[in-house]
């Protein structure tokens, strides 16, 4: 484990393996040697970065050669950017009227790659938010409510990528843990979490359409001023509804 600008703490392995991966993307089909010199790591560490790619069905052996390329999932994640921004538009118009009601901002966030990006808030015209935050903010996937919801309700094989990568790295972040969070927050169809160093707690919930996940709607909230009984009670249901309301109206 590393720490980023501002104390958040970053896995090493999962930024390296999608250093790898970004590598072998945009020069493949290559040696893992020739991975090695372009990251800067140990080609025994690239090999073993790559065992892991290949089991999670993003990178696969070139045939008759000792090179490596990406699959059809690399290229079908490359085309993100689209699916992002059309989600965007659509939810903007609910989220905003929304925001009146339930007084908290709310948060738009798609991931990319480690972390969850915000892609459109109400925090600045919230009377509550404590913490204002840029379209393109990120925050860590593994340190975020809504980075959780990811984990929940994306593909099996994204969800295998991120934990694969995450159990080669013998750091103190807990890999149990993480598992039983993304199993809670499955059964519960909602996550709160209260990342390290912030002043305010986040409840998230999933935006799925045809049972694919799209984003995730996070409100954050100040703790003591929202007890748990009050947030279960009066924000869980109406906020989980919002969510299923986006994906519905949402055309893909």
């Amino acid at each position: 484990m590393s720490k980023a600008e501002g104390g958040i703490r970053t896995n090493r392995s999962l930024v390296r393996g999608l250093k790898v991966l970004t590598e072998i993307s945009a020069h493949g089909p290559m040696r893992a040697s020739e991975v090695a010199r372009r990251v800067s790591l140990p080609r025994a560490t690239v090999v073993r970065l790559i065992e892991t790619l290949i089991e999670a069905g993003m990178i696969r052996r070139h045939e008759g050669s000792k090179t490596y390329e990406v699959t059809e999932q690399v290229t079908r994640l490359s085309h993100g950017y689209d699916r992002w921004s059309a989600l965007t538009e659509s939810a903007i118009a609910t989220i905003t009227d929304a925001a009146d009601d339930l007084t908290w901002p709310l948060v738009l966030t798609t991931p990319s790659g480690l972390d969850m990006v915000v892609r459109y808030n109400t925090d600045h015209t919230s009377p509550l938010a404590l913490q204002r935050y840029n379209l393109g903010f990120r925050i860590p996937v593994f340190d975020t409510a809504s980075g959780m919801i990811f984990l929940a309700y994306c593909s099996d094989q994204e969800r295998e990528t991120y934990l694969r990568l995450l159990e080669t790295e013998q750091g103190t972040l807990d890999v149990s843990r993480v598992k039983r969070r993304i199993n809670e927050t499955r059964q519960d169809g909602y996550c709160i979490h209260h990342r390290a160093g912030s002043l305010e707690k986040a409840l998230a919930v999933p935006i799925i359409r045809d049972d694919v996940f799209q984003g995730a709607l996070t409100m954050r909230y100040i703790p003591s001023a929202v007890k748990y009984a009050e947030l279960k009670n009066r924000y869980v249901s109406p906020l989980i509804e919002l969510g299923q309301s986006i994906g519905v109206q949402l055309l893909v």
